[in-house]
């Protein structure tokens, strides 16, 4: 599986995961931690470097707020 698919996969895990809501809210630093600890921030750095991976994060948080809304 290469890293975008199991960033995509965790990420889908972990915004459903009861610890990472809070106040109703998904804590999207929570979600992200889960992320990168699952994968490891060495395979991150290595596979496609941080600039690449908070960018792709980030698609995917506006992707699933806007399946949220509609």
């Amino acid at each position: 599986m290469n890293i975008r698919a199991k960033i995509a996969d965790l990420f889908r895990a972990a915004v459903v995961e009861p610890t990472n809501i809070t106040n109703g809210e998904i804590n999207w630093d929570f979600v992200e931690a889960d992320v990168m600890i699952e994968i490891g921030v060495d395979n991150i750095i290595e596979q496609m470097g941080f600039y690449a991976f908070y960018s792709y994060f980030n698609q995917l948080v506006d992707l699933h707020l806007a399946m949220e809304a509609a």
